[in-house]
């Protein structure tokens, strides 16, 4: 027979094993043509990722389209006017931020581009000049993410 002490442990176990399994659970990420993919950085912002888990254009990653192996965005940061629902709305071009344009199959990059120049090199990839680009959906980021990312910088200013 059991004893009364190890029957009233297994419920502790099972919520810890269960907290295990959320804790080490694989992250959010938004998949893209070719093994590529958008997700959240240590500090919450969303990078574009190559399919052997190196980041290739660091966040914030602001706005994308997928357009047929064509991944065309800007990084840099939404207006305050656009915060409400901005994976609803078209990003305005903006000279603050700069362009990217990634042909998947090849893993050629544009970067660093302005508004102008990044349109031009669209229209030579054949896209369509009407292209609007959105802000990616992923979870916000969090807490723990949060936590972890507050007690890394903490550390780091230790001597």
């Amino acid at each position: 027979m059991h004893s009364p002490r190890a029957v009233t442990r297994w419920p502790y176990a099972a919520v810890f094993l269960l907290l295990a399994a959320c804790a080490t659970s694989a992250p959010f990420v938004v998949a893209l043509p070719n093994g590529y993919y958008l997700q959240r950085d240590r500090d919450a912002h969303v990078a574009l990722v190559r399919r052997d888990g190196r980041t290739i254009i660091p966040g914030p990653v602001a706005a994308y389209a997928v357009v047929n192996n064509l991944v065309a965005g800007c990084v840099g940061e939404w207006p305050r006017r656009f915060l409400a629902y901005p994976n609803e709305s078209a990003f305005p071009d903006s000279a603050d931020c700069r362009y990217f344009i990634l042909d998947t199959p090849s893993g050629r990059m544009d970067t660093n581009l302005a508004p102008e120049a990044w349109r031009s090199r669209l229209k030579d990839y054949g896209v369509p000049q009407a292209l609007e680009i959105t802000a990616p959906v992923l979870p916000a980021p969090t807490r723990s993410l949060l936590i972890e990312n507050s007690v890394d910088q903490h550390l780091r200013r230790l001597p």
